[in-house]
């Protein structure tokens, strides 16, 4: 699949606000201007000056703007698709594999005071340039965000030759790195396992004692914890997962209501409506009439 270009541009509507997530590739963010506070695996970065950051693979992240203006640029690098045929070429072994493993690493800053800051960006704003001029603009599910998607076979080579560029830039400059294991790998691991679970169980019965006992911790220390992280209480977290799946099949099938209820794991119709209406501000009924859908 193509990669995909998202371009944040601030406005009086709606700020940037990405919740806490992790991929399996690599996302490299262009903070061209604003003010935004950034997380990366449970440590806090408040961004104000135009730099690069790149997402290591897996790691969680979490971003949001404090500022009414403010342009930011991201983008996904599936390393599967940059690899090349043959297995035992000298990228692949020495780069590409690698990073894919996660034995090695980006750095996870690149800023204007750094060798190849200029190189680099003066690469990826000829990529957007070519998403800007030639891909298809899209909406997303936030006011500020659009995406842009390229079509034609001859823009996407151009892009996988951009991003090969690109990394090929930051390594050239010394931007690439052995992973180190670190004990804040526990509490990533930790922080990950849980929400996995809620998501893979959201439909069931969930108790948040079963919760501290995956992740081997104290039940009061891990509410603490994944509060402090997260920034809602496990139980908000999973109130508002199931309300986000609920909110889905609402806008997206005819099913009624109460059975929506029952598929997300509410198993009291009136506590559904209830919790619906205290994340989203409407209730369910409301919120699928927007879609021009009745009950």
């Amino acid at each position: 699949m193509a990669a995909i270009l998202y371009e944040s541009i601030n406005s009086g509507d709606e700020k940037l606000d990405v919740g806490l997530d992790w991929h399996d590739e690599p996302e490299i963010i262009y903070f061209k201007n604003g003010h935004y506070k950034l997380m990366l695996n449970l440590k806090e970065y408040e961004i104000t000056d135009e730099c690069f950051c790149i997402v290591n693979a897996g790691v969680i992240r979490k971003l949001e703007s404090l500022d009414d203006k403010g342009v930011e640029y991201s983008i996904k690098v599936d390393l599967n698709e940059l690899c090349f045929k043959k297995e035992t070429d000298p990228v692949n072994e020495s780069l590409l594999y690698p990073l894919k493993d996660g034995t090695i690493k980006f750095s996870e800053f690149i800023t204007v005071s750094d060798f190849g800051f200029l190189q680099i960006l003066r690469s990826f704003n000829d990529m957007v340039r070519r998403y800007r001029e030639f891909g298809t603009k899209g909406t997303t599910d936030t006011v500020s965000v659009r995406k842009y998607e390229l079509s034609s076979v001859s823009d996407q080579l151009m892009v996988k030759a951009d991003l090969l560029h690109i990394i090929a830039l930051i390594e050239s400059f010394g931007m690439v790195q052995d992973k180190e294991d670190l004990d804040a790998e526990k509490q990533v691991r930790a922080i990950k396992d849980s929400i996995n679970y809620i998501r893979d169980h959201y439909k069931e019965k969930l108790y948040i004692r079963h919760l501290s006992e995956l992740t081997g911790l104290n039940e009061q220390y891990f509410i603490r914890f994944f509060g402090s992280v997260t920034g809602v209480s496990p139980l908000d977290y999973i109130n508002r997962y199931r309300v986000e799946q609920a909110s889905r099949l609402l806008r997206d099938t005819d099913t009624h209501v109460y059975e929506i209820a029952e598929d997300c794991g509410f198993h009291n119709i009136g506590n559904f409506i209830k919790i619906f209406r205290s994340v989203t501000g409407e209730t369910p009924h409301k919120f699928r009439k927007q879609f021009g859908k009745e009950d």
